[in-house]
């Protein structure tokens, strides 16, 4: 059984699946789109030949192997001009459900590097080198969020 980071791929599902998907809905909006990403992550990972170092370096290429995907997804001719937000997330926290919808308004860029940050507790160094992004654009383009973000729930709360 192939073993990467010292763990067999049954456990590095069990592990980072939920993770994985919720990037991936976070980034196409679509429920199926983001398990069939996922589940091309892991066929990538099948094939993959380079040893991890450490299981920390495994799941930051997970995570960045995820968002390319998202990327080809976007780029393929299946993609719609609008995608439906599903009420198939279940998995998601009903606090993350609370403020999703005002996520979703964001521009992907924005998005990707909101969730790493509040979702996945990464620094905005981490972020940079998942992203291979300026430490100073990564903090710059958190604050634009943040910012777009308090007023996008501003507005929510006035109407």
């Amino acid at each position: 059984m192939k073993k990467f980071a010292g763990l067999c791929v049954q456990e590095i599902v069990q592990t980072y699946s939920d993770t994985l998907i919720r990037i991936a809905v976070h980034q196409t909006k679509n429920m199926s789109e983001a398990e069939d990403i996922v589940q091309e992550v892991y066929m990538t990972l099948m094939k993959q030949k380079k040893p991890f170092d450490h299981e920390d370096h495994l799941k930051a290429w997970l995570i960045k192997v995820t968002f390319n995907k998202c990327k080809d997804y976007f780029k393929s001719a299946r993609v719609k001009k609008t995608v439906p937000i599903t009420e198939e997330m279940s998995f998601i926290a009903k606090e993350e459900q609370m403020v999703l919808t005002e996520i979703f308004e964001l521009n992907p860029k924005e998005r990707v590097i909101v969730y790493l940050h509040y979702y996945e507790g990464y620094t905005t160094a981490e972020i940079a080198n998942l992203l291979g992004m300026n430490v100073n654009t990564i903090g710059s383009k958190l604050r634009r969020a943040r910012m777009k973000l308090k007023i996008i729930l501003e507005e929510g709360s006035t109407v």
